[in-house]
């Protein structure tokens, strides 16, 4: 796979569509974007005005609705601001770019992506995708066929309650067989496969053994361990229960003990859901949040402290996780 050259510093990195003042939201996490989308497209962006919006091209749709000529983005489906200077929030994509775009058809016959910063997924010149399969805030730069390839099923799957597993097994089995990859020029292409692989099994809802998953936790790389923490939500059994509980009451850093949390939340039932409520109390009230820099706009985005992730479920009875 052909990388930029300078792939380590854009891993996970996010060019801000829109102007930076005192405009923050709270950015949803892919999975949200994916349930609450109408159409999942690839466009051409054939201008961009801002008192009236992008208008785009469509190339290809995806899935069973079908969208096809010219159309109008002009507002934010999911957009919640914690903070404003009156600017507004905008769209800023430049003519002639080529973009993915998972789009809400509006009242007045237009179209909306999630945020300025979300619901979308730019194709460069070398044909990799800027993809997002978590949250903006951890992108990954991959092929446009693997993009396509994993997303057909993914839009599938949530549009129509079944996908191809055919199409995407060889691809998740051969990458999570695979020793965890690190940021190294020589392993940077295998961890975004990676990460892919993880994110699309997490997505998809596929259930994948503790032993094949627990590499990625117990690695170095902290968003292997966060994807892989994600996964194993979807298996249901009480070694996995066990392993997530141990993980939370250990000394691991805050944002992967909220991520456990989240999954035991899921996956444990009412036995591991008043174990944890129990052990609130002993965990850390310090929040981390997704970092990056201050002035971008999605600082605004919520991420609990561990005791606060705990607590927010249980006051909120029956409420599912936020990723």
């Amino acid at each position: 796979m052909k990388l930029l050259k300078h792939s380590t510093l854009l891993l996970f990195a996010f060019i801000v569509q829109t102007t930076v003042l005192a405009e923050t939201w709270n950015e949803p996490w892919q999975k949200e974007i994916i349930q609450k989308a109408d159409y999942f497209v690839l466009a051409n962006v054939v201008s961009n005005v801002d008192s009236i919006g992008t208008e785009i091209e469509i190339i290809k749709y995806f899935g069973t609705q079908k969208l096809e000529g010219r159309v109008l983005i002009n507002s934010f489906s999911l957009l919640q601001m914690m903070s404003s200077s009156g600017h507004g929030a905008h769209l800023n994509f430049k003519k002639g770019q080529t973009i993915y775009f998972m789009l809400t058809k509006t009242q007045n016959n237009s179209f909306a992506i999630p945020t300025p910063t979300s619901g979308f997924a730019v194709l460069d010149d070398d044909k990799n995708v800027y993809a997002t399969y978590r949250h903006s805030y951890h992108q990954a730069l991959v092929p446009q066929h693997v993009y396509e390839q994993t997303y057909t099923e993914i839009w599938n799957y949530y549009k129509n309650s079944k996908f191809d597993i055919a199409n995407v097994k060889d691809f998740i089995d051969s990458n999570i067989n695979t020793s965890p990859a690190g940021f190294a020029e020589d392993e940077i292409a295998t961890f975004f496969l990676q990460h892919v692989a993880l994110e699309t099994a997490y997505l998809l809802g596929l259930s994948i053994e503790l032993e094949r998953v627990k590499p990625f936790i117990e690695s170095e790389n902290f968003h292997s361990r966060v994807s892989a923490l994600r996964l194993i939500s979807n298996t249901s059994s009480v070694e996995t229960n066990d392993y997530l509980f141990a993980f939370i009451k250990k000394k691991n850093e805050n944002f992967e003990k909220v991520i456990a949390i989240w999954s035991l939340w899921e996956t444990g039932g009412e036995d591991y859901q008043r174990k944890l409520i129990k052990l609130s109390r002993r965990l850390s009230n310090q929040a981390t949040g997704f970092g990056g820099n201050i002035m971008d706009p999605r600082v605004g985005t919520h991420f609990p402290s561990p005791r606060l992730a705990v607590l927010e479920l249980k006051d909120q009875k029956g409420r599912k996780v936020p990723y």
